[in-house]
């Protein structure tokens, strides 16, 4: 619930879509400090991977971890959960890096344990 807020806006208030909006913030905010960190470990690594022309990011096991905060079932198993987070949050990240990594390659290996950047 976003304030000030209007008589209307209060008689039209439903808790499920205010619910879903508010996880979707917080996905979305998880998905920034994720990518703030990438962006910085980066800008830490550059210098030496300024010859080789590609970037390995070995942290995408965060990226797993985004929708826990969407849907917590409570009769699924944690990997299982985890393997389904993954399926759905790597490719909204993966945009997400497009959009900061303009016109470079992104590269998942296929146990999806890392993933490269290459601006070769």
């Amino acid at each position: 619930m976003k304030f000030p807020i209007s008589r209307e806006s209060l008689q039209a208030f439903d808790i499920a879509k205010e619910q879903e909006e508010l996880q979707e913030e917080e996905i979305q905010k998880r998905f920034t400090q994720i990518l703030d960190q990438l962006c910085l470990e980066f800008k830490e690594r550059m210098p030496s991977n300024s010859t080789e022309k590609k970037f390995v990011w070995r942290g995408l096991h965060s990226i797993g971890q985004i929708q826990m905060l969407q849907r917590l079932d409570g009769g699924i198993p944690y990997s299982s959960l985890q393997n389904s987070n993954m399926n759905r949050a790597l490719p909204i990240f993966v945009e997400k890096l497009k959009e900061v990594f303009i016109g470079c390659d992104i590269i998942i290996d296929p146990l999806q344990t890392y993933l490269i950047i290459d601006w070769s």
